[in-house]
């Protein structure tokens, strides 16, 4: 996708905290204990002094990222920093790292190269492949443009690597949590999309605990913004359908800032059946979705893809496997 290569809706964290009881966060100890095994699980650790800040290029869910430059090699890197110092704002960081660990060897997650040590003991640093602009601001630079959505080529190339990324990211067992187009950046050199910013990601072999609502509210599945305790992979294939959307249109799928609103949102786009357990509200209106996403932008083989991924039920909800073998990825492109 040669064409293609952040700015974070509100949390709804605190509406969440008044739908059920505050239990405690893992500590980084147990986080760490409890990652899962990715290909390369050693981490090499280095000093920031070897490198040399350049310029701010964006801010994750716990760090800011800064473009730099190793002072020796030149070569150039990207390099997330926590916003606060302290234990917690580097717990957070070995964790993202850990995760980061598990992912390594694939090809659609950004690689992360070292981490780095400040002057104070708290003070770490991710130290990860610089490789460009976010697809988010990609997608605004063309509307812009008045280029407002991609072909279905593209979006095609576009689904298939992101599809390919969450199928070998689940398989290694992490889930990323917040996908969106601001967490994917889009390569300066080819154009390749590279999964970013896994501060929220957890291991699916850690036990399930009520946490705060935390992500893009306009990216979070329902059981997400139900608040449900045990919300693994569908999470990602939700937002991988949003996103989906949003290359298609050219704009989001959901705007909302409100909680409430966004689960409204949601049933009335999608009509959901009234037989749906996870919130039997006795309607059954007819999804909108296609009026959204019309046929002359996306083909119905595309569309299959698209209703896949966005179940209002999650054990309905397509994996990334399984929406790798429809038959819209069959299809040659010129």
């Amino acid at each position: 996708m040669a064409v293609l290569a952040t700015k974070s809706r509100p949390s709804a964290a605190e509406e969440c905290k008044d739908r059920r009881g505050r239990n405690g966060r893992h500590s980084a100890a147990e986080e760490l204990k409890d990652r899962p095994a990715g290909r390369n699980d050693k981490v090499r650790i280095t000093s920031i002094d070897s490198y040399e800040m350049v310029k701010k290029i964006g801010e994750g869910a716990y760090g800011a990222v800064t473009k730099a430059r190793h002072i020796d090699s030149g070569e150039t890197v990207a390099i997330k920093s926590s916003i606060n110092a302290g234990g917690e704002a580097a717990a957070a960081l070995l964790r993202e790292a850990a995760m980061l660990a598990a992912c390594a060897g694939n090809p659609a997650v950004v690689r992360l190269r070292e981490v780095a040590r400040g002057s104070d003991l708290h003070e770490l640093h991710l130290v990860m492949d610089y490789v460009g602009r976010s697809l988010a601001d990609v997608i605004r630079s063309r509307r812009r443009r008045g280029q407002c959505s991609f072909s279905e080529s593209e979006a095609r190339g576009a689904m298939a690597q992101l599809l390919a990324g969450a199928a070998t990211m689940h398989a290694h067992g992490v889930i990323h949590r917040d996908l969106k187009p601001g967490n994917v950046l889009v390569s300066e050199k080819d154009g390749r999309l590279k999964i970013c910013d896994l501060g929220l990601a957890k291991s699916v072999v850690a036990p399930p605990t009520d946490m705060d609502l935390e992500g893009t509210l306009g990216y979070m599945a329902p059981e997400l913004l139900l608040c449900q305790k045990d919300c693994g992979a569908p999470v990602d294939m939700w937002a991988l359908g949003c996103i989906m959307a949003e290359i298609v249109v050219g704009e989001p799928l959901f705007t909302e800032e409100d909680l409430c609103q966004q689960l409204i949102s949601i049933l009335h786009l999608l009509g959901i059946a009234d037989d749906i357990s996870l919130m039997p509200l006795g309607v059954s209106p007819p999804s909108k979705l296609r009026e959204r996403v019309p046929e002359e932008e996306l083909s119905p083989e595309g569309f299959d893809v698209l209703q896949g991924l966005l179940e209002y039920n999650p054990k309905d909800r397509l994996t990334a496997d399984a929406a790798l073998k429809k038959l819209w990825f069959a299809a040659k492109d010129n």
